[in-house]
């Protein structure tokens, strides 16, 4: 299985521009997982491996959200 915020961190990798930044969004999938991941901590049912990816998540999605933010700056000027 792959983690959700595998997707990020290939994307990050691969290299892009500013505006593949700004409209970057994670797959299907990965969104269906950290719904899923959600729901188990909201339950009391998380593992602790599964806690620590959507951990991982919530991180990495906080720094795609800053990045967002400045490409949308960088490409308006």
């Amino acid at each position: 299985m792959t983690r959700a915020y595998e997707e990020i961190v290939d994307f990050i990798a691969g290299g892009s521009s500013p505006h593949d930044v700004a409209v970057w969004q994670p797959s299907t999938e990965a969104r269906e997982r950290v719904a899923e991941l959600i729901a188990a901590e909201k339950t009391g049912t998380i593992s602790a491996d599964d806690l620590a990816e959507l951990n991982h998540y919530m991180e990495l999605e906080h720094i795609m959200r800053l990045a967002k933010a400045r490409a949308r700056q960088s490409h308006a000027a």
